[in-house]
């Protein structure tokens, strides 16, 4: 089998796997303290990290002592023991990061499309094609009325929890205005500041509008940079999902930074700033913490091997069609 064919079989194994990413969870924490005994509780108050929101990690219990109609809601739990210190609902991290998710996604898709492709015409065309799919999607999702439910399920699950309503509810919002509202009503859940409130609402906004105009001139600039048969916006195509788990570690840490340093002053607990275990097993107060990677941060060094190897492949066989 020639060296084009199986480095395409690896980008797309590659791009399955990040598809298989973004629907599952990639980290899981969990809170453990003798009030949340392990017979009720067996892997404490735990929740699960996807590209897309925070979902329930507690399963349903079934004994001869304990029968649940539904598991109980660790989100909500986890909440309830974060404020009583001053922290921020979960909801309220990376609202940007959520709502593009699927954006980013698709934009790290097209790239790998294109590096399977030979000829900068046919890349350019692709690039140019898909960006153009992901502007006109993203600008229905994010600023026509209902584009909400353009938005992953995941998406749309978190909102309708996050703020205890019905679909039906929020059905005619754009996604813009589901982000905004969403910051809004989770940072005044316990704490309710209208006036910083509304100030951090108001940077959201502008840091949305400029995050959006960052990708869309990153689209730009891949498009000229390949037309102009320039080599390093060839390997940024690979490069740049090969970053993958090192973008998600570096978000999500820097989330719990946010979190652990922007208590509020309502909290009934006094506490110091500090740094919540992005790897590994803490403490604060009375809680053990335990912080891990979940199957889908595996898929992510999945897909980061692969597309090494596919970049091998490729490198060497450009190398060989040069020299001859």
């Amino acid at each position: 089998m020639g060296k084009s064919i199986i480095f395409r079989l690896l980008t797309v194994t590659a791009i399955a796997s990040i598809v298989l990413v973004y629907f599952s969870p990639i980290w899981w924490v969990s809170l453990k303290a003798p009030n949340y005994p392990p017979e009720a509780f067996p892997d404490g108050v735990r929740i699960h990290f996807h590209v897309d929101g925070v979902f329930n990690g507690c399963q349903k219990r079934e004994s001869e002592e304990i029968h649940e109609e539904e598991a109980l809601n660790c989100v909500h739990e986890m909440d309830t023991i974060n404020h009583y210190v001053g922290m921020y609902p979960i909801a309220s991290g990376g609202p940007i990061e959520r709502t593009l998710s699927q954006f980013l996604f698709a934009f790290m898709i097209v790239m790998l499309v294109a590096f399977m492709m030979s000829g900068r015409k046919f890349q350019a065309t692709t690039l140019t094609v898909g960006f153009s799919i992901i502007v006109v999607w993203a600008y229905i999702t994010l600023f026509t009325p209902g584009g909400v439910t353009w938005m992953s399920e995941g998406y749309q699950q978190v909102l309708q929890t996050s703020m205890d309503m019905e679909r039906e509810e929020f059905q005619d919002w754009s996604g813009f205005h589901a982000m905004q509202k969403n910051y809004q009503d989770t940072l005044g859940m316990y704490f309710r500041d209208t006036v910083k409130i509304q100030k951090r609402a108001d940077i959201l906004t502008i840091a949305a509008y400029v995050v959006i105009g960052l990708l869309i001139a990153s689209m730009l600039i891949f498009i000229i940079g390949i037309l102009w048969k320039n080599r390093l916006f060839y390997w940024l195509l690979v490069i740049i999902p090969i970053l993958l788990p090192a973008f998600f570690v570096l978000e999500y840490a820097g989330w719990l930074w946010w979190f652990g340093h922007n208590l509020n002053e309502m909290g009934a607990f006094t506490l110091k700033p500090f740094m919540p275990t992005v790897f590994g097993d803490g403490k604060v107060a009375q809680f053990t913490t335990h912080s891990y990677p979940h199957y889908g941060f595996g898929l992510m060094m999945l897909s980061l091997v692969l597309l090494l190897l596919a970049s091998l492949l490729r490198r060497k066989q450009l190398w060989e069609a040069n020299k001859d």
